[in-house]
């Protein structure tokens, strides 16, 4: 299902490919192409390709992976929003035979956006301004995390975001020491419901790292979100807010909520590098084991943008309605 932001239709999909190394083969390139009128829409080299997940898959300590037997790598293919979005969308893929030293073409792979669906729109969990919502409007991680367990393949991070907050010069995140919770501008802010709902998932009393230093040890998966809250918001949509603040919560479980009422504190618990919200919809109440799901805000204003050096580059502020910003917008909510 694809979603807008400020610049683009996006639409995310993962591309389920065979084990194609075991025949030398490298890939090259990615060409996305309007299956119809064969068009290019974008293409992603060797160097930009996104991560591809192969057997066996990274282990973690907290779960056991299932062997895969094919390469999956996820894709955000942005539409200009002033171009028509492709009714049908293919690819072509460049492989360097290592054997032969040649190069190997193959096209397919189509498919067609659902361009007749739209996501759910939300309130931001958030007010105030100068944020930043890292991590959503990119191929980078949390889009292409995948969880292979069960004979199941889940994406509970997708469309994610992490959520940090600028000084009014937009210079920094924190002032004084990266250890200390408190130096961040975003600590213990206060998080609010994005939609009408009930308090299906809590866990509370976990301790914070401090600051940046990551220093919490994580015994489970299920201490991975740290504290946490997950709203049932209705049509299959779950709400969930982790690396809360222990203790800060105003809500309890199987309570009622109404959409903007105050649910609890920003903080730093779990596998976090640092005071953020880690906030996401998803189709089952777990972070993990479930499928992230687009959505869009209500409304925004956009009140500057980092180029991708991080250098400002002062557009005019402009308000946006049902739709969700690129990564290095900064944005305000009144």
């Amino acid at each position: 299902m694809p979603y807008q932001t400020e610049k683009y239709l996006r639409i995310g999909y993962t591309l389920k490919m065979w084990e194609y190394e075991k025949e030398a083969l490298v890939l090259q390139k990615i060409v996305i192409l309007d299956d119809d009128s064969k068009t290019e829409l974008m293409t992603i080299n060797q160097a930009d390709l996104p991560f591809i997940f192969k057997d066996p898959v990274t282990p973690m300590p907290y779960f056991t992976w299932d062997k895969i037997f094919h390469y999956y790598l996820s894709i955000q293919l942005p539409i200009p929003l002033e171009q028509s979005p492709p009714a049908n969308v293919s690819h072509r893929f460049e492989f360097n035979d290592t054997i032969q030293n040649t190069v190997v073409t193959l096209e397919g792979a189509p498919f067609s956006p659902r361009l007749n669906e739209t996501p759910i729109v939300i309130l931001s969990p958030m007010k105030g301004k100068n944020w930043i919502f890292a991590n959503q409007s990119t191929m980078d991680y949390h889009f292409f995390v995948l969880f292979f367990t069960n004979g199941l393949v889940r994406s509970g991070e997708r469309y994610a975001f992490d959520n940090y907050q600028l000084d009014d010069g937009l210079n920094d995140i924190l002032n004084g020491d990266p250890l200390i919770n408190e130096s961040y501008y975003n600590y213990k802010d206060t998080l609010y419901a994005v939609a009408d709902g009930v308090v299906v998932g809590l866990q509370d009393n976990l301790p914070e790292n401090n600051g940046d230093a990551q220093n919490i040890v994580i015994n489970s998966i299920d201490e991975y979100p740290g504290n946490y809250i997950i709203l049932d918001i209705g049509g299959g949509n779950y709400a969930g807010y982790a690396h809360c603040a222990p203790n800060s919560f105003f809500v309890e479980i199987n309570n009622v909520v109404k959409e903007g009422d105050p649910i609890g504190l920003l903080g730093n618990s779990g596998n976090s590098g640092g005071p953020h919200l880690h906030f996401s919809i998803t189709d089952r109440p777990d972070f993990i084991f479930s499928n992230g799901l687009p959505f869009v805000l209500k409304k925004y204003k956009k009140i500057n943008e980092f180029d991708s050096n991080y250098n400002l580059l002062n557009p005019p502020p402009a308000y946006f309605i049902n739709s969700m910003m690129e990564e290095l917008s900064v944005i305000e909510f009144e």
